[in-house]
């Protein structure tokens, strides 16, 4: 089993790199449908300037989606997305009083973001090798 170790990791960036996609996607995929509902949202919030708040949270989260499932930049894809994850916990779930349930997927992609930003991709990973 110890040999296989290196390759645990790989399961997690599929499947948290397609949770990402699969949200950020839309939203930076689609930006003149998902982005300004996006900002509006964050400006409810008291975010400031609510409109590059959404597009750099989409676009690192939809960037950050693809560097995670190929591994590459691994360690710097998780320091950004950890920080995403933050703000998106703090000011965008514990602020308003939102529900545990509610928060779950943010907590789970900034409990991701950290073990790759501490770990590493694993393999198979550019940054690793093959």
């Amino acid at each position: 089993m110890h040999r296989l170790r290196p390759y645990a990791p790989f399961l997690l960036r599929l499947a948290f790199g397609y949770e990402l996609f699969d949200v950020a996607g839309h939203t930076a995929l689609h930006p003149a449908e998902g982005i300004p509902g996006y900002a509006e949202w964050l400006k409810s919030l008291g975010f400031p300037f609510p409109l590059v708040s959404a597009a750099l949270s989409a676009y690192a989260e939809f960037i950050g989606a693809i560097l995670m499932v190929i591994g590459f930049k691994t360690r710097w894809a998780g320091a950004v997305l950890a920080i995403n994850f933050a703000f998106a916990i703090l000011m965008g779930h514990i602020a308003i009083g939102d529900t545990y349930k509610n928060a779950f997927p943010a907590i789970n992609l900034f409990a991701m973001s950290i073990f790759l930003l501490l770990n590493g991709p694993g393999k198979p990973s550019i940054d690793e090798g093959v």
